[in-house]
Parts: structure tokens; sequence; C-alpha cells
């Protein structure tokens, strides 16, 4: 096909090196571009570790996973949706720095920012349950929260009946029964919530200070991915105009004429001789008298 030619396709090594996907090379990178990656990674690190830990709660994946459920499902919720946040927040950062992308950049630095929010969502109440007369909230939270059936999960998950003792609001079941011999559930359930939400808030707690340098990274170095100033583009005030070409023109052709430079005359339409002297196509493919 005409004006097609097999050098406009680009060679395998551009396709090999990412330039055709707008990803540069590692040696290429600028310092700044480095040091969103190292931070855009331990965004993601944190948010993988968090999801997963709410996953293996919700399906049960460690010994007291049922306990938490019951006594802790508003703090579960909120760590699983905290976890989605920083993952989706590390997704797009990771993808704008890989891809040079300033518009996706500060779509991660304004998320990074709810982000946090919800971080300190988790944190918060973890450490008020825990710091704030936890027996008593964990006993009227038997009496009044906690249906029969969320009893009768922590009586199964600690083996024991009832809150003080199996004639104490207990959800009975084939072990537990008025004159069990199961001790009652308040310091099994103390010391497991105890230990529970100490994880929580001291974890959530512990990773704030790193977030809060990944937004100040974000907010450094997210303009400094490449070495182009801004967007690469040329700024409208010296961007050329129709108008601007035409006057270039007209100033062209006046310094000419005034130099006495006479244009370029195009040449005539010249049409082939007829005679046999220069026709050697016809003599070599047996025309014109020749065989």
């Amino acid at each position: 096909m005409q004006g097609l030619s097999f050098s406009d396709t680009p060679p395998a090594s551009v396709l090999e090196d990412g330039h055709g996907l707008g990803i540069e090379r590692v040696g290429t990178w600028t310092l700044h571009k480095w040091c969103l990656v190292l931070s855009v990674c331990t965004v993601l690190v944190y948010a993988g570790a968090g999801l997963v830990c709410s996953l293996l709660t919700w399906f049960r994946g460690w010994a007291y996973a049922d306990v938490m459920q019951v006594a802790d499902r508003d703090i579960l919720v909120l760590l699983t949706l905290a976890s989605c946040i920083l993952l989706l927040t590390a997704l797009v950062g990771l993808s704008g720095a890989l891809l040079n992308s300033r518009p996706l950049l500060a779509v991660y630095a304004l998320l990074l920012w709810p982000a946090l929010f919800s971080l300190l969502a988790v944190g918060y109440p973890a450490y008020k349950r825990y710091a704030f007369a936890l027996d008593r909230k964990l006993s009227r939270a038997w009496s009044e929260w906690y249906t029969p059936l969320g009893r009768r999960v922590i009586q199964d998950a600690l083996e024991c009946c009832g809150f003080h003792s199996p004639l104490h609001d207990a959800a009975p079941s084939g072990r537990c029964y008025p004159r069990s011999g199961l001790p009652g559930c308040k310091g099994a359930l103390w010391h497991v919530e105890r230990a529970g939400l100490a994880t929580v808030w001291s974890a959530v707690f512990a990773l704030v200070p790193v977030h809060v340098a990944n937004i100040l990274v974000a907010l450094l170095c997210a303009n400094h991915v490449t070495r182009t100033f801004g967007k690469g583009l040329m700024p409208r005030r010296y961007r050329l105009s129709g108008e601007d070409v035409r006057r270039d023109a007209a100033v062209l052709m006046e310094a000419l004429s005034g130099s006495g430079v006479r244009g370029i005359a195009r040449p005539g339409v010249t049409r082939a001789p007829t005679s046999g002297v220069f026709r050697e196509d016809k003599r070599y493919y047996g025309y014109g008298g020749y065989s």
C-alpha cells in the first residue's frame, strides 16, 4: 500500500524498553520518582496487610476471629473499608508514577487524605474501647447488645458459659446449661478483647506518622517524576497562530523583493519523445518494429 513502510512500525527494542507504553526505563528515573515509587510501595504494603487481616477475620482464619466478629464488628468493618481505600490509593499512585501521569498523581495525593482519616477512624475507637472501662463495656454489651447467637459464638470460641457464671445471661447449648461446670466468659473475653484492641490501635497509630510522611513525599515529588518542566507544552503567549504565520510570510516576501531576488520559476510540463531512438523499452519488449 502507498505510504506504508516497515519503518513506520516501532522496532521490538522500543517496545521492550517500554517507550510504546509511556513507561521509562529504570535507569532514567529521577530521584524524586524513586522516592515517590518507594512511598507508594509502603502504602501498598500496609494496605495489603490490613486487607489480609480483615479478610482472615471475616473468614475465621485465626483462633479468636469469631470473638472479634461479635464484640468488635464495627472496628472490623472500619478496618476493611480503610484497607480498601488505601489499596485504591496505592494503585492510583503506582499507575501515575510508572506512567509519569501528573493528573493521576494529583488524584493520588488527594486520596491520601481520606485514607488518613480512615486510619484514624479505626485507631481511635479501638483505643477508646481499650483504655476506658473495658470490663464495664463488655458487661453492658453482653447484656444488651449481643444476640443469643453472638453469645453462643463467644461461648464456643472461649469454652465458657454465661458472663459471670452459667446462670448469668447464658446462651443454652449442648455444653452450656445452668449446672454446667464451665467458667463464665468475663475473664477470658476481657483478656482476648484487651489483646486484640491493643494490637489494632497500636498498629494503626504506628502507621499514622508513616502515612503523613507519604503525604509529604507525594506533595513534594509528584510534579518532578520527569525532568520536563510542567506539562512540556509551549506557553500560550509563545504559540504561533495563523495570523503570525501570514505576517512573517509578508515580511519575508518584502525582504526578498527589496533585495532584488526573483522568485523561483516553475519548470514547464515536458513530454517524452516518440522517436524510437530514445525508447529502449520498446526495443527490449519487441515494440516499434523490433523483435
